[in-house]
């Protein structure tokens, strides 16, 4: 089954300090480190957002597929050599969190789930938020259960990672509703 990504977010180090001030004067972008101490450059094609730090530090979110990520990273990397600033000669970077959705087809009882599901790794507070928050265990994803069967899960840090834990949050509801 295809994952259903909707954001990947990934960091790369462009040079070891990048003058803001400079970029926000010659591209006309708006840069306020009172406000935020990074600068947001927004991507038109891929639709991603670039957040520029002053340590050389880019993040990349928004993405949906990883050439999303590459390409985002070299128009960055054009738009900041091109308005003089020094960086280095190549980069590379790292997925920090994929966020993907998935659709079980079924309504759940989300009070059954907390009740049949392991209760350390189990949140349920209704009043506070609509969806079941499910640790799975062994990985580092976690997944917001809604009773419509809908899922997000987070917390990846590669699509396999993100595939992994689909299949995990599928066997774990499997082996409890059917019971």
């Amino acid at each position: 089954m295809a994952l259903n990504v909707v954001n990947l977010l990934a960091t790369s180090r462009f040079a070891e300090y990048i003058d803001l001030d400079h970029f926000s004067t010659e591209t006309e972008l708006d840069f306020d480190p009172d406000r935020f101490p990074g600068m947001t450059f927004k991507i038109a094609d891929p639709k991603v957002c670039a957040l520029i730090f002053r340590s050389g530090r880019i993040v990349i979110t928004g993405a949906k597929k990883i050439e999303d990520i590459e390409t985002a990273l070299a128009i960055t990397f054009k738009a900041l050599t091109d308005n003089g600033c020094e960086l280095w000669a190549s980069y590379d970077y790292s997925i920090g969190n994929v966020v993907v959705t998935h659709d079980l087809k079924r309504e759940l009882n989300l009070a059954h789930l907390t009740l049949a599901l392991p209760m350390a790794r189990t949140e349920w507070e209704p009043e506070q938020f609509p969806g079941l928050i499910y640790r799975l265990g062994g990985l580092s994803a976690v997944c917001l259960i809604f009773s419509s069967g809908k899922c997000v899960i987070t917390g990846n840090n590669s699509l396999e990672d993100a595939q992994t834990a689909v299949d995990t949050l599928i066997i774990d509801l499997d082996a409890v509703v059917s019971a």
